[in-house]
């Protein structure tokens, strides 16, 4: 009896292990897929859908080989608070919001 306690306990330990290493990975795709469909929506008609999608799906890609997905995430998020502030943004705007998501570059002061 005592046995089956201890197995049940680490198996319930380990999924939980898991279960919070899972949801860390998937944070990001979740906080990307976010933001990505808020630009979208407030990028002015005419600005190609496709390339920011690319755009996005590049920079991801880049953050996960480069191991820099922490650096990624601070970026969508300051992007998420950037958008909350805006109804629509100029062509201008959203170039210079996919620039400053790309994980391989320093920030901008």
């Amino acid at each position: 009896m005592r046995k089956r306690t201890i197995v049940a306990a680490v198996l319930v330990l380990g999924f939980g292990i898991f279960l919070i290493w899972g949801l860390s990975k998937y944070k990001l795709v979740l906080i990307q897929s976010i933001v990505e469909n808020a630009v979208v929506q407030k990028a002015p008609s005419g600005y190609s859908e496709t390339r920011i999608r690319q755009a996005f799906k590049e920079h991801f890609a880049h953050a996960w080989s480069s191991e820099r997905e922490n650096i990624y995430l601070d970026r969508l998020l300051q992007a998420s608070q950037r958008l909350e502030k805006v109804q629509t943004l100029k062509a201008s705007q959203v170039d210079q919001l996919l620039e400053d998501l790309d994980p391989t570059r320093r920030q901008r002061r």
